[in-house]
């Protein structure tokens, strides 16, 4: 019987060790260069998303909070025209006010009223920083005069006189059709230097039988819009633009004037663009692909994270965020960012590391073959000698070779043998020192923590300091906090009596802690009952009852409070180094409450009521406090009060009042 050998495949040293090592780092070069693009496909999308979503939120909040500047003066003026402040028929008292509110206020808008005879009052901030007065009078019907008015209100120049009916203004035909407060339809503003598209917030004056009187409006620039947009720094190609959900342009970061105008001078009329017609491609193909995927702009509801190709075979990120408000705006902002405004640099790393890694993969063959050609008759002694140590016998010896780096490698290995039963005796100790370091670490940790979390409950105080607890919650959460009105809130208004002959007396560091002592006594009877401090004038101290949180009693509190900080003004005279004394006012009404501005803010009142409890206060006399007939008919059956009579109020007229004595 014949033995049969099979024949086993030989290979030479280089071939053995330099093709699998090619291998390898062809595999995984292969394997990491295609989870790099994956993953880095995969990173590209969210943070596109998250970069588009913040945008779109940036944008949303701008033109929300630039929209609401006007409503909040829209809702201002109508309150004072209710409230009788403010005259309609008295055009010289209008435009007095008007000018207040556009000049003081740093209000880059026109504030305007036209009622049903054709007459018109308006003020208009210019591009060029003066402010002009607009008027038809009944003497002047159907020509609109202009004026420069100088810095302090009065009319400086005449500019020129034109025909004009507000009652043919798109403004004013929407204030008379909705019959409320709204926003009018986007229109041109030929009254600008420039052609300019605006939309306006208006609210009608209707008389006690329901017949229009006029109407009220403020004309808000979009071209604040288009600078934002066109200022934001989103990506090398990114755009935005915003749009009606008829598809009309709004405003766009490509585009300055979204509208064509055609004619001259007073021919002139205005066309708007629609994104579907824009010259701009990536504009006019986002716009298509939003009409493909929702059938119209009217269809999306929502906040949207789109990605699609354009023609060009382009790959383009899309977020779309409605923009609302309560008065009936409903626009589309929309985000646009290429996808090789992310992926450029990631594609040029692909390209470099795909070099890098051929040029490795050459130098590793020639270094293999060179290693195999200088290893080979000593390796199978020194193959012999790690399995031995591998089985656990550490009392292996290699003889040195004649090559450098093979003798080098041999005393390694000697050296490694020895090195080997030295650290097995001091791996416990190792792994010992190891749990204590791990136990420092997690005390520091742990210290760190408390240390933020003091830090973030010291910055909450801090917020709690400056604003109300609800106000300052809605803040955190939204980032927003509208104002609000209510029906019902007693404002209480303190002066000390003599505080400026006092200043000039004493020493500012010692009239300061005085002040300071007095008011933070006030302070802790707010806090005592359930109050809220809206501010500090100098020597005054204002505080309101029945908000941001209603309650029924704030009326009595405001009375408990005023008869409190008049007893502790008598039992500590000494404070300011005088006798001192307070004079205090009260009144009830309806207010509006909320956080003016972005950057040191306060939480502020405004009404009629609060104007009338301040002359209750400056108008009353040293060591009383004298309330409204408003007031009184809400303390009248718990304490006691004395009628002080008729007095003259300033901007009031005649006015009853009395004089808190105590409690019954």
């Amino acid at each position: 019987m014949s033995i049969v050998k099979l024949s086993i495949p030989k290979f030479r040293l280089r071939t053995t060790i330099v093709i699998p090592f090619v291998l390898q780092i062809i595999a995984a070069v292969s394997i990491v260069g295609y989870l790099s693009f994956r993953n880095g496909q995969h990173a590209v999308n969210v943070l596109a998303d998250r970069l588009n979503g913040e945008i779109s939120a940036r944008i949303e909040q701008h033109v929300i909070g630039y929209l609401n500047k006007s409503q909040n003066t829209l809702w201002l003026t109508k309150a004072n025209v209710l409230s009788g402040n403010l005259n309609l028929k008295d055009f010289e008292g209008m435009q007095r006010y008007f000018w207040q509110i556009v000049h003081k206020g740093n209000f880059e808008g026109y504030l305007s009223y036209g009622n049903e005879k054709g007459e018109f009052v308006g003020v208009e901030y210019q591009e060029d920083g003066t402010v002009q007065l607009k008027t038809v009078t009944s003497e002047t019907i159907p020509q609109r005069e202009t004026y420069a008015l100088n810095s302090v209100g009065d009319r400086q120049k005449f500019l020129k006189s034109a025909k004009y009916d507000p009652r043919d203004r798109p403004w004013y035909k929407a204030a008379k059709q909705a019959g409320k407060t709204t926003w009018s339809e986007i229109y041109p503003f030929f009254s600008s230097k420039n052609t300019v598209m605006g939309i306006s917030p208006v609210s009608p004056i209707f008389d006690s039988q329901g017949n229009l009187q006029g109407v009220l409006c403020i004309n808000v620039r979009l071209t604040q819009v288009t600078d934002f947009l066109s200022h934001l720094q989103i990506s090398a190609n990114a755009q935005s633009f915003i749009i009606e959900r008829t598809g009309n342009l709004v405003a766009s970061s490509a585009i300055a004037q979204p509208f064509k105008v055609i004619g001259e001078g007073d021919n002139r009329t205005i066309e708007r663009l629609l994104v579907t017609q824009s010259d701009n491609p990536m504009l006019k193909a986002t716009a298509r692909h939003l009409l493909e995927k929702f059938g119209s702009f009217a269809a999306i509801s929502g906040s949207q994270n789109l990605k699609f190709q354009s023609s060009d075979g382009g790959w383009y990120y899309v977020q779309v965020l409605p923009i609302k408000d309560e008065m009936g705006i409903d626009w589309l902002t929309v985000v646009v960012v290429p996808e090789n405004d992310f992926m450029g640099q990631i594609n040029q790393n692909n390209r470099d590391t795909l070099f890098l890694c051929l040029g490795a993969l050459i130098i590793s063959i020639l270094l293999g073959i060179r290693a195999a050609h200088l290893i080979a008759r000593p390796l199978l002694q020194l193959a012999k000698a790690s399995e031995q140590v591998a089985e656990g016998n550490l009392e292996q010896q290699i003889h040195s070779s004649a090559i450098v780096e093979i003798a080098t490698l041999s005393h390694s290995f000697n050296h490694m043998t020895a090195q080997l039963k030295e650290s097995f005796a001091a791996l416990y100790q190792s792994q010992e020192s190891l749990r204590l370091a791990n136990e420092e670490l997690e005390a520091r940790v742990e210290r760190r923590t408390a240390e933020l979390r003091k830090e973030k409950e010291r910055s909450e105080q801090l917020l709690l300091n400056v604003l109300p607890a609800s106000i300052a919650d809605r803040l955190k959460q939204t980032n927003e906090s509208p104002a609000e009105h209510f029906e019902d809130a007693t404002i209480l208004f303190a002066d000390i009596v003599g505080f400026t002959s006092l200043s000039a007396r004493m020493e500012p560091l010692e009239l300061v802690s005085g002040l300071n002592q007095i008011f933070s006594a006030f302070d802790q009877l707010t806090e005592k009952y359930g109050l809220e401090k809206i501010k500090t004038i100098g020597d005054a101290y204002m505080v309101v009852g029945g908000l941001p949180i209603s309650r029924p009693d704030h009326a009595k509190a405001i009375a408990d409070m005023a008869l409190d900080m008049q007893a502790y003004i008598q039992n500590s005279s000494s404070l300011l180094s005088e006798s001192i004394e307070l004079r205090i006012g009260i009144n009830t009404g309806a207010v509006i409450a909320g956080v003016i501005g972005i950057k040191k803010f306060i939480y502020d009142l405004w009404g009629d009521a609060v104007n009338v409890a301040s002359r209750m206060e400056s108008h009353g006399k040293p060591g009383y406090i004298q309330v409204t007939e408003a007031t009184y008919q809400r303390l009248k059956g718990d304490y006691l009060l004395e009628s002080r009579g008729p007095i003259t109020v300033k901007g009031r007229g005649e006015m009853v009042t009395y004089w808190l004595i105590g409690k019954k």
